[in-house]
């Protein structure tokens, strides 16, 4: 089975004057169950960032 999965892609793009220049940009790509499953794990395991982080100091009053 395959699976649809947003995923940031580098694009190659026209720049100004014709230059070219590597882009990374969001896209949906098609994978299949084991390398979708993967991907489910470490979306899970991931690290908070700095903004929640801030976010669940604010709600919770710790300091």
């Amino acid at each position: 089975m395959k699976h649809k999965v947003k995923a940031l892609v580098e694009v190659e793009k026209t720049g100004f004057f014709g230059q070219k220049k590597k882009v990374m940009e969001k896209r949906d790509i098609w994978v299949d169950d084991k390398t979708y499953k993967e991907l489910k794990k470490k979306a899970k395991n991931k690290p908070y960032s700095i903004e929640e982080m801030m976010l669940y100091d604010d709600l919770f009053d710790e300091w």
